[in-house]
């Protein structure tokens, strides 16, 4: 089983610099929606950006898109939750001006 914080790292682990920006969580694990590394909170996010979900049993994660068979089912009931500490402190801060 895998916990929230491994998951974070998981859909990290195949994009060098990256952050996160959101995550949900669903019954069978979470979806994350990942920035480049140059991305501030301030920004508005990549609606085209990567986005994927790791699965809580074995860890798994795969794209999370409508290429997905989990997409549909999964869009309508994941719960927006926050961020760990960590994960949520490398996103920079908003621009200042």
């Amino acid at each position: 089983m895998v916990t929230y914080e491994q998951a974070c790292d998981i859909a990290l682990s195949g994009f060098n610099g990256a952050v996160l920006s959101d995550a949900f969580v669903y019954s069978g694990g979470w979806v994350f929606n990942i920035q480049s590394h140059g991305w501030t909170e301030d920004e508005p996010r990549n609606r085209f950006g990567v986005s994927v979900i790791v699965h809580k049993s074995d860890g798994e994660w795969k794209y999370f898109n409508v290429g997905n068979p989990e997409f549909l089912d999964v869009l309508g009931i994941m719960k927006r939750i926050a961020l760990p500490d960590k994960y949520a402190a490398m996103i920079r801060p908003k621009h200042a001006g």
